[in-house]
């Protein structure tokens, strides 16, 4: 088991720990039943997903030093802590303040620090803790969990464990929580730094603000799982063919069916085996195209089974035939 060391924050090479590698946020369903998906982008549907928005135990700190260290320890107690929202950003519900900066640093002025460094004494920590149970349907499988923004570095623990860390204040970080889940109450623990190593590169003109502003989920994954899916609608210089490729890299080995709908008419389907990384390619002719004034999408359904034939996942996308060039 590792240990998350504050003094590496000062470390430019050192960005993210134990962090799931970053690939597309596609919405995989257990069966078509679930919900009426192209409503659904988020996946609130999917019994793959389980949210853990609302309420949060909540700490604050004007920097590392004045946190309780020790707080992601199963034994620490964190119920009697203040509530927070999450997703919210920590400067909307009460704590520190919004700070808007354009061509300064935003802690020029408060302390002196230089581009191997970052703030010590004004660097606030939001410590988090959520009290969680699986359902039925996550026991026995790999689980993971996904904070979708958090501003703009990030320490998680389960159960006293540290799990890992991720710098990237706009991008989805993702960690494997499988070792360190336990049956019944599991403990979450996280501490998102306002500012770090890597602020000095994120610094832009808008407000300041931190904590966890996006959501927050927990997701199981089945035994043939496509982990990351491109899709692509090349279309030739007439505008009247195209070639729809399907990208896809593989957890697992197993089946695909691919169909292409219009209207809900199913127009053309493949088959194929999914196994490492796989292509596939439906040849359109005369697609509708689409555009900010027309904007005509296409169904594309993706139906993943075991080599037995056992459905595993099902993947709807919204495609559009467009062609856009410099």
């Amino acid at each position: 088991m590792g240990e998350f060391l504050f003094e590496r924050l000062s470390d430019p090479e050192y960005y993210e720990e134990n962090r799931v590698a970053a690939h597309s946020d596609h919405v995989a369903y257990r069966n078509w039943d679930e919900a009426d998906v192209w409503l659904d982008p988020l996946g609130r549907k999917s019994s793959f997903r389980l949210f853990l928005d609302g309420s949060w135990k909540f700490h604050y700190a004007r920097n590392y030093e004045q946190t309780i260290h020790g707080f992601e320890k199963p034994e620490y107690d964190c119920r009697g802590w203040d509530d927070i929202r999450v997703p919210a950003h920590i400067q909307m519900e009460g704590y520190d303040s919004p700070q808007y900066a354009n061509t300064q640093y935003p802690w020029d002025g408060r302390e002196d620090v230089w581009t191997d460094e970052m703030p010590t004494k004004f660097n606030p920590v939001a410590s988090y803790v959520k009290y969680f149970t699986l359902p039925e349907s996550f026991l026995g499988e790999r689980v993971f969990i996904s904070f979708q923004g958090a501003e703009s570095g990030m320490a998680l623990w389960l159960n006293g464990a540290y799990v890992g860390y991720s710098e990237d204040s706009f991008t989805p970080s993702e960690f494997e929580l499988t070792p360190y889940l336990k049956d019944g109450e599991n403990k979450l623990a996280v501490q998102v730094f306002k500012w770090t190593i890597g602020s000095w590169c994120e610094d832009q003109d808008f407000f300041r603000f931190s904590g966890i502003y996006r959501d927050v989920y927990l997701y199981t994954i089945p035994e043939v799982h496509v982990s990351d899916l491109k899709v692509q609608t090349l279309l030739d210089d007439t505008f009247t063919k195209a070639d729809l490729v399907i990208d896809t890299k593989m957890i697992g080995t197993g089946k695909v069916k691919i169909t292409l709908l219009k209207d809900g008419t199913a127009l053309q389907s493949t088959e194929g085996v999914l196994d490492g990384e796989t292509q596939f390619v439906l040849k359109v002719d005369h697609p509708e195209l689409w555009s900010a004034e027309t904007p005509v999408l296409y169904d594309l359904l993706l139906e993943v089974t075991a080599e037995d034939g056992t459905v595993q996942e099902l993947i709807p996308q919204r495609v559009g035939f467009r062609r856009f060039e410099m």
